[in-house]
C-alpha cells in the first residue's frame, strides 16, 4: 500500500484549526425557531383545530345566553345648592363615582328592587348575582345576563328602576327623621307658623335629593352573546395556539436530539461537510441518477469539499462512513459519495464492511447471493473475483458474464473487473451476513485493506456503527479519514458527544459529518425552483 501524507488538523470550518481564530454557528437563533416550528407544524395545527372543537362544543352545551342592559343616569349638579343659593363644595369625579359604586354594590338595593318586583325576580342574593353594575361619569349601567332574553329585561329593568327611590331613600334618611320630629312637634303644639315653615323647607329638601335622577333608561331588547361560532372559533383558535405553543416549547426544551449543524459540530468538534434534505422515496434505494435535482447537487458539493480535503495527497485514499446508531443513513451516504467522486473522473471502490448487517448489495442492485466480505475474511479469494461495476450515474449495472454490455441483464454476473479507467465505480459487497456470536471478528477488517486494489483514488467504506460494535474502532487505526453520518432529529446529543470522545482515541481524522434528513433550504429552493 502505497504512503499516505498527513492529513491537517480541521476546524468546524473546514480549514485547519491553526488558521481558525474561532468556531462561529451557521444556524441562528430566528432559523432555530423557524425549524422548530416547521416540524411541529401538524401538531400546532392538530391543537388549534381542536381547541376550535373543543371551545365550540362547550359554548353550544352552555347553551344560548341573552344580555340585556338599562341604565341610570344622575344629575352632575347639586340641585339643593342651586335652590338655597348655595356654592356647592368640590368633590373629585373618582370619588363620586366609587361612592356611587358603593351604593349600586349594596345587598339593600337587590333587596329593595326583589321586594318592589313581588316575587318576579327572585331573592336579593339572586337578583345581585345575575345583575352586573358600574357607575362611571354619572351613569349607572346594569347588565343581565340568561338564557331567556326577556328575564335578563327583567332582571336589570327591575334593579334599574327601583334605584331611584331606594337612592333617595338611602340619602334622605336623616331628612326623613327630621320630618318625623317637626310632625311629632305639630302634634303635640298644634300648626303653628315655625314648625309649618320648617316641615315645608324639609319636605322641599326630601324632593331635591331624589331629583338628583334624571331618567331611567329600562331594557327594550337583549343580544344574544352565546354561541357565536365565528367569534368562539377564533377564541377557541387562540386558545388552541397558546397550548400548541407552549407544548412545542416544552418538547423542545427536553428534546436532547440533534437538530442543527451547529449540535453536530459541537458534540463531535468537527465541521458539518454537507446537510442532505430528505430524499423522496423514489430516489432511497439507489443512486441518485439525473432524477436526482438538488440531491444529487448536495452529494455533489460533499464530494467536492472532500476531494479538497484530500487534494496533494498521495496513494489510496481510505475513508471510511459511520454512525453513532444504525438507521442515520451511513450506506446511503457512503454510495452517493462514491458515485460523487466517480462522477469528478476518480476511480473509486465502494467496500460494505457492514459485516453484521451489510446493505450495500442491496442497494446497489447486487443480488443478496453476492459473495464478498464475509468470504473474504474466512476464505482466500482474489478481491477482484468479487467486484462488480457499477454506472456512478445512478444507471442499473448491466455487465455481462464475459465483460459485455447486455442490456436484458437487470443485475451483473460476477467477473473479474479491470479498475484504473478514469471515472469508475466498482463495488465490494458484505457478502451473507453473519450475525450469530461465531461471526467473524472485527479485529480482521484491516487486514483487508490491504488486499483492495491499490490503483484506485478513493476506497469508500460503509462501516458498522461506531457506537455498537468494535469495527469502526478497529478500521480507524487504519483508514485515513472518517466522516460521520448523523440523521436530523434522531440521535441524542449524548450519544453523539460520546462518539466525539471515542474518535479522539482514533488515528483516523474526523474530517467532519453529514446532516441526513435536514430542513428544505430556502435559499436553494428559490435558486434552482420548487420542485
Amino acid at each position: 500500500m502505497a504512503t499516505t501524507a498527513r492529513i491537517p488538523a480541521l476546524g468546524r470550518s473546514g480549514r485547519p484549526r491553526d488558521h481558525v481564530a474561532g468556531s462561529s454557528l451557521r444556524t441562528s437563533g430566528i432559523e432555530e425557531l423557524k425549524s422548530a416550528l416547521r416540524r411541529s407544524a401538524l401538531l400546532i395545527v392538530g391543537v388549534v383545530l381542536l381547541g376550535i372543537v373543543g371551545y365550540d362544543v362547550m359554548r353550544l352545551a352552555a347553551g344560548p345566553e341573552y344580555l340585556a342592559r338599562a341604565r341610570v343616569v344622575l344629575s352632575n349638579s347639586d340641585l339643593s345648592s342651586t335652590v338655597l343659593g348655595i356654592t356647592p363644595q368640590y368633590v373629585d369625579p373618582s370619588r363620586q363615582d366609587q361612592a356611587e359604586q358603593n351604593l349600586v354594590d349594596s345587598p339593600d338595593l337587590y333587596a329593595y328592587a326583589a321586594a318592589k318586583a313581588k316575587g318576579r325576580v327572585g331573592t336579593g342574593p339572586e337578583l345581585q348575582s345575575a345583575v352586573v353594575a358600574a357607575a362611571s361619569n354619572n351613569v349607572i349601567n346594569f347588565s343581565a345576563k340568561t338564557s331567556d332574553p326577556d328575564r335578563s329585561m327583567l332582571l336589570v329593568s327591575a334593579v334599574a328602576s327601583a334605584y331611584p327611590s331606594w337612592r333617595a331613600s338611602v340619602t334622605g334618611h336623616a331628612i326623613d327623621a327630621a320630618i318625623a320630629q317637626v310632625r311629632n312637634q305639630i302634634a303635640r303644639f298644634g300648626k303653628t307658623p315655625q314648625l309649618q315653615s320648617r316641615l315645608q323647607q324639609l319636605q322641599l329638601f326630601k324632593n331635591l335629593t331624589a331629583g338628583d335622577t334624571l331618567f331611567v333608561e329600562n331594557a327594550t331588547s337583549a343580544t344574544k352573546t352565546a354561541p357565536k361560532p365565528l367569534t368562539d372559533s377564533i377564541v377557541g383558535a387562540a386558545i388552541g395556539l397558546v397550548i400548541a405553543l407552549l407544548i412545542v416549547g416544552g418538547r423542545e426544551l427536553f428534546d436532547t436530539t440533534v437538530r442543527s449543524e451547529s449540535d453536530v459540530e459541537d458534540a463531535l468538534d468537527a465541521p458539518v461537510l454537507a446537510s442532505i434534505e430528505s430524499l423522496p422515496r423514489r430516489l432511497r434505494d439507489s443512486v441518485l441518477d439525473s432524477r436526482g435535482g438538488r440531491f444529487n447537487d448536495e452529494y455533489e458539493l460533499l464530494a467536492a469539499k472532500v476531494a479538497q480535503i484530500f487534494d496533494g495527497h498521495q496513494g489510496v485514499v481510505q475513508l471510511a462512513v459511520t454512525s453513532a446508531v444504525p438507521g442515520e443513513g451511513k450506506t446511503t451516504t457512503a454510495a452517493n459519495l462514491a458515485a460523487a467522486l466517480a462522477r469528478r473522473d476518480a476511480n473509486v471502490l465502494l467496500a460494505d464492511f457492514d459485516i453484521r448487517r451489510p446493505a450495500v448489495s442491496q442497494f446497489m442492485g447486487i443480488p443478496r447471493s453476492a459473495a464478498g466480505v464475509n468470504e473474504l475474511l474466512s476464505n482466500s479469494i482474489d478481491v477482484r473475483s468479487l467486484l462488480w461495476r457499477i454506472s456512478p450515474n445512478g444507471e442499473e449495472p448491466t455487465t455481462g458474464q464475459n465483460g459485455g454490455s447486455s442490456a436484458a441483464e437487470p443485475v451483473p454476473r460476477r467477473r473479474k473487473v479491470a479498475v484504473g479507467t478514469e471515472g469508475s465505480l466498482v463495488v465490494l459487497p458484505g457478502g451473507r451476513a453473519q450475525r450469530s456470536a461465531a461471526a467473524q471478528p472485527f479485529v480482521k477488517l484491516p487486514s483487508l485493506l490491504e488486499r483492495l486494489p491499490a490503483e484506485v483514488d478513493y476506497v469508500v467504506i460503509d462501516t458498522p456503527p461506531a457506537l455498537l460494535v468494535s469495527g469502526m474502532a478497529e478500521l480507524a487505526q487504519s483508514v485515513d479519514a472518517v466522516i460521520v453520518v448523523v440523521r436530523h432529529g434522531m440521535v441524542h446529543r449524548r450519544r453523539l458527544r460520546a462518539l466525539g470522545r471515542q474518535a479522539r482515541s482514533w488515528r483516523a481524522r474526523l474530517i467532519g459529518a453529514v446532516l441526513n434528513d435536514s430542513p428544505a433550504d430556502d435559499g436553494y429552493l428559490n435558486y434552482y425552483g420548487r420542485e
